[in-house]
């Protein structure tokens, strides 16, 4: 292998990267939207925190994953004559430690409200003249989140295994994570 030799995939594999950064690209998007319409209903509810909480770690998987094949997927030169493909392994410590986070925050938060005893109310707002209850939004908030994460979440389950890519694996597993919250 000469130094400067592009980084080459069978086809299917290549086809998987392929559809894989755009699922990230997509994800990064949808899930961005979703903290914004997370952050604007949850009021004082602790729930609609830790959702809200968890969609922007959730970010994180997404973004190691684009950088680190980026990277991984240059070609070689002088100073890594065999490549950057080791990038992808510093994508997955990146990827592990936001789910190591979002365990950390849910015990933390978990603990912390069953200590003080703090039970939070949910108001409600005036629209036209009517009262509504203010979790008629957050309801409405959590099935925008949840739906989709269910369908990007199983798309990429379905191509890590095909990719061996432990990144992909682990934002599939945060999505996961995500829908049955």
């Amino acid at each position: 292998m000469k130094a400067h030799d592009p980084v080459e995939f069978p086809p299917e594999i290549e086809a998987c990267y392929r559809k894989a950064r755009r699922l990230e690209w997509f994800t990064l998007a949808y899930i961005s939207s979703a903290a914004v319409f997370l952050y604007v209903t949850m009021g004082s509810s602790q729930a609609m925190r830790t959702s809200f909480f968890e969609d922007v770690i959730s970010l994180v998987p997404a973004i190691a994953f684009l950088i680190g094949t980026a990277v991984a997927r240059r070609n070689a030169d002088p100073n890594f004559p065999y490549g950057r493909h080791r990038a992808t392994s510093i994508a997955h410590l990146t990827a592990a430690l936001a789910l190591c986070m979002m365990g950390g925050f849910l015990l933390f938060e978990a603990v912390m409200s069953y200590m003080t005893g703090e039970r939070a109310t949910i108001g409600g707002f005036d629209l036209f003249g009517n009262m509504v209850w203010g979790g008629w939004p957050m309801l409405a908030a959590l099935v925008y989140t949840g739906v989709p994460s269910v369908i990007l979440g199983r798309m990429k389950l379905k191509l890590a295994p095909k990719m061996h890519d432990k990144v992909l694996f682990a934002d599939a597993q945060m999505m996961k994570a995500d829908w049955m919250a």
